[in-house]
């Protein structure tokens, strides 16, 4: 196994170059990264300003919740709206399957996006499972596309309210501060390998307890477990826990992977998750 773990200056098209050779199976996911990130990097969906201050927001996360929590905030739908075309269009022409279909779906406005952006804000798997069973072939693209098309302005109030609480201080949970999702990878960060939570969805990085799980916040260690893929058994594991059953993908990195990076970092660790499905943990 080609050793995955990230270097400070790779950047996308590189890493998503060793992944193609590393693992050929995922060939096809790293042509649709490679074709959206660029295209996020650019993109402005001017997104109105969260109106918050730094004693509210602080406020917030002693209760618990994360700083966007309730309703999505002021976005230019038509600009997002544009934003998902300009991905599908970009998709159908590298030849990805279902891309065009998607893209008409979005240009004719069959799709409802500002409900389906609220669904993804919130995290309602269920009413998003829901909605892939009504599109069929089509809709893991389309969902793809419509998460990606959000993300620019999640990055944005992201970079807003970041310097009004730091790193989320004094936040314990395993969600994101900001945006409430899920933590989508854990990273073991420096020299002291101090670990922290990293968000797949607006980027937000924050400290984590080395001993506690993620998604229960169980603390008992001898309820916990770590599994590993050699030989990068030094640069990436999975942590697990048997109270939830649930896991988290850890890698070791030198510096916090930069946000834009972390679809790609979640890629290339995508073994990690089959060991972790293989065992029972999900």
């Amino acid at each position: 196994m080609t050793n995955m773990l990230m270097q400070p200056g790779d950047d996308q098209a590189g890493r998503l170059a060793a992944i193609r050779q590393a693992f050929p199976d995922l060939a096809g996911a790293a042509d649709i990264y490679g074709v959206i990130l660029p295209l996020l990097r650019e993109a402005d969906l001017r997104p109105s300003p969260v109106g918050i201050t730094a004693e509210e927001a602080r406020e917030r996360l002693e209760r618990g919740v994360p700083l966007l929590r309730g309703s999505l905030p002021a976005l230019d739908i038509p600009a997002a709206r544009d934003l998902a075309i300009r991905l599908a269009r970009r998709l159908e022409e590298r030849g990805i399957a279902h891309a065009a279909s998607v893209r008409e779906a979005l240009e004719s406005d069959r799709v409802d996006l500002p409900a389906l952006f609220s669904l993804i804000f919130h995290g309602d798997g269920a009413s998003l499972a829901s909605i892939a069973l009504d599109l069929g072939p089509d809709s893991l693209l389309l969902l793809t596309v419509a998460r990606n098309a959000l993300k620019p302005a999640l990055v944005a109030w992201r970079q807003q309210l970041t310097p009004l609480v730091g790193n989320g201080s004094g936040w314990d949970g395993g969600d994101c501060f900001v945006c409430g999702a899920p933590a989508a990878l854990g990273e073991l960060q420096g020299n002291d390998q101090s670990k922290h939570l990293r968000c797949g969805l607006c980027g937000a990085d924050w400290p984590y307890s080395r001993i506690r799980c993620a998604r229960c916040s169980n603390e008992d260690h001898a309820a916990l477990g770590i599994l590993y893929r050699d030989p990068v058994r030094d640069h990436a594991r999975v942590e697990l826990c048997e109270r939830c059953r649930g896991y988290l993908k850890v890698i070791v990195t030198f510096e916090p992977t930069p946000p834009d990076m972390l679809p790609v970092e979640d890629l290339a660790t995508l073994y990690l998750d089959g060991i972790a499905l293989r065992n029972g943990y999900g």
